[in-house]
């Protein structure tokens, strides 16, 4: 910082004009880019992480809420994810619905009575889409192959038939807790999977209807629960 003298003062008396010279201003912009360097890789790091984590636990809590209300209402209840559009919603199987024939119904649908591309759904966050970025089975992850969830159908499990719906993937349970395939038996180990390219979270349900939460570097398969 400069200060100007004023001319002719006694005893050095100094004017209040000041300012920054031109090295200073630079030197302090060159110190700000360095912090602003140093700092935005942990920032960008540590959003992508919170992202892919939020979405795990997300997943984990509709797929245990699916499992209660199946429970709760003594009937079908599913987490249908939609692995082409990142989505993915809460249905509870409607007896009555469709005439008297039966449909699944989106948790929350207040307009529709029958689940339609209009119902309400949740996305995954950006960078974040369902897959498992090329990682392998392996312990203490249950599944021996590892895969998203059989597609979803548009009857229940072993129930009103259906036809399976494209590019989805659905973990159902009946009304006693268990995850159930197609059949209507009891599934071994239905999963959903999400990553980032560098993380992924997986959640899976045994034949006990015992919901599980994993997570493992894209880069090299090490299954660790969460």
């Amino acid at each position: 910082m400069r200060t100007k003298y004023c001319a002719g003062a006694r005893h050095g008396k100094i004017c209040d004009a000041r300012g920054f010279s031109i090295i200073e201003l630079v030197i302090v912009l060159l110190i700000l880019f360095v912090l602003a360097a140093m700092a935005i890789p942990s920032y960008t790091s540590m959003t992508r992480y919170l992202r892919i984590v939020g979405d795990g636990r997300d997943l984990n809590g509709l797929v245990a809420q699916a499992k209660m209300r199946a429970a709760q209402d003594f009937t079908h209840a599913r987490v249908n994810a939609n692995l082409a559009a990142n989505t993915f919603q809460l249905e509870v199987w409607d007896k009555a619905g469709n005439g008297g024939t039966g449909c699944w119904k989106t948790d929350g649908d207040s307009v529709n009575p029958c689940t339609s591309t209009s119902s309400p759904v949740q996305y995954l966050s950006p960078g974040v889409n369902f897959g498992f970025a090329g990682v392998s089975a392996g312990a203490p992850n249950p599944q021996a192959v590892i895969a998203q969830a059989p597609a979803c159908s548009t009857g229940v499990a072993g129930g009103t038939a259906g036809s399976s719906i494209a590019n989805t993937a659905c973990i159902e349970f009946n009304s006693r807790g268990i995850p159930v395939a197609s059949n209507g038996s009891p599934a071994a180990n239905d999963a959903l999977y999400v990553t980032d390219s560098n993380t992924v979270y997986g959640v899976t349900v045994i034949t006990s209807g015992m919901i599980q939460v994993w997570t493992t570097s894209a880069s090299t398969t090490a299954w660790a629960p969460r």
